[in-house]
């Protein structure tokens, strides 16, 4: 006769395990159905069926009991009191120096070496036993399921990220050249969107390759009285002088917001007194005073 299990260690487990085949065959793509009506109701039925189980199993532990002798009904009734955890210790530790009394001894001979042949303790065997199931369960489940499956979750977690972007800039409105402004919290962000847009004609510092120098005084496009909003109107609508740069903003290439810290890094290293050593020659109009034009 085995050792009765607790219903507040059996009931959560069986409920786990429940729950563990749902996400399994439902895939990652239904995690929402943990909190479905129907599961909840569902899982509501199993634990009460659980209870009615226990109890049922309660009557018949007691009953098998009355058919047993004294010394083994003492034995039972012994292995079942207490915490259960510790009954739990005991079965995984338990018996490791009984089982290594009158141990088989080895002789090596050769080099005058006793070896003992010492069983493994229960807890390593337990811990194998568990890890060949946990393998079992993760190599039928990567097979015949979508569990496990790196490239499903790649792609459920894409899709939510794109979701959660979409969400994102449906309740923040992007900037447009009317509210866009200097600030120099952006500076940091802008210059990563620069090095990934612009650096190509620019350069990373904005000294100028293909395209302009913008750290001096010259600018070929003129179309703001603004320093800063005249930055934010070229990435926005482009280049009248050169098709090369191109409306970035018109085209929702690059989104406002995005463009304001751009615009925000290339106001930066345009008025700071520091300028790069090697740069590329004048080229426009030399502008000193903005609020003159």
């Amino acid at each position: 006769m085995r050792s009765k299990i607790p219903y507040f260690i059996m009931i959560p487990s069986i409920l786990s395990v429940i729950i563990f085949i749902f996400y399994i065959f439902l895939g990652i793509e239904n995690r929402s159905y943990i909190i479905h009506p129907i599961t909840i109701f569902f899982l509501i039925i199993i634990t009460i069926l659980l209870f009615i189980l226990d109890s049922i199993n309660n009557l018949i532990y007691r009953k098998k009991l009355q058919f047993l002798t004294k010394e083994k009904r003492k034995k039972i009734i012994e292995e079942n009191e207490g915490n259960y955890f510790y009954i739990f210790y005991k079965f995984l530790f338990h018996d490791t120096k009984k089982m290594n009394q009158n141990v088989k001894k080895i002789d090596h001979g050769f080099d005058g070496i006793i070896e003992l042949d010492n069983k493994l303790p229960m807890w390593w065997i337990h811990l194998f036993y568990l890890t060949i199931i946990f393998s079992g369960i993760y190599f039928f489940s990567y097979l015949l399921t979508d569990f496990s499956d790196p490239y499903k979750e790649y792609i459920f977690d894409y899709q939510n990220q794109l979701k959660k972007i979409e969400i994102f800039e449906k309740n923040t409105p992007q900037v447009t050249l009317i509210n866009a402004e200097f600030k120099k919290e952006f500076v940091k962000n802008g210059k990563t969107l620069f090095e990934e847009n612009c650096a190509t004609c620019h350069q990373s510092d904005g000294s100028g390759n293909i395209g302009p120098n913008l750290t001096d005084n010259y600018w070929i496009n003129i179309t703001e009285k603004d320093l800063f909003k005249n930055i934010f109107s070229i990435i926005w609508n482009g280049s009248v002088n050169n098709p090369t740069m191109r409306a970035f903003g018109k085209s929702g290439e690059i989104k406002g917001n995005d463009i304001q810290k751009i615009s925000s890094y290339v106001y930066f290293i345009n008025t700071k007194l520091k300028k790069p050593i090697k740069n590329k020659a004048p080229q426009g109009k030399k502008i000193i005073n903005w609020n003159k034009i």
